[in-house]
């Protein structure tokens, strides 16, 4: 079965055309693609002052949100000891390379 005829007011057959710098082209391309459109579409919603939403991105794992959660009740408390002046640099320490570990881990999901 073919597909339904589209309306006149529904054809897209007028053209109007714009030139863009290398840079230019590159940004609308990058923006497009992150919102998960062509190029061409995007260019489209932006004029005609329509919603561009982001591309569905895969929600980190509960555990991840729960592991940053617990990294910033730690660093929370620690910036509350040095505050009153206690000695807290091992801890720091600490602190950074779990934070850099789940770091790590949000990369690996997020494929970047």
């Amino acid at each position: 079965m073919a597909r339904p005829r589209k309306t006149v007011e529904e054809r897209r057959d007028e053209r109007a055309e714009q030139r863009y710098t290398l840079a230019e082209l590159e940004h609308i391309r990058t923006q497009a693609s992150r919102a998960g459109i062509s190029p061409t579409d995007f260019i489209r919603r932006r004029a005609l002052s329509q919603p561009i939403r982001a591309a569905n991105v895969a929600s980190p794992s509960p555990a991840l949100i729960s592991e940053l959660n617990r990294i910033g009740v730690n660093l929370n408390q620690l910036a509350r000891a040095v505050n009153r002046g206690r000695d807290m640099s091992g801890q720091w320490d600490e602190l950074g390379q779990e934070l850099a570990r789940v770091l790590v881990q949000v990369a690996e999901q997020h494929g970047s």
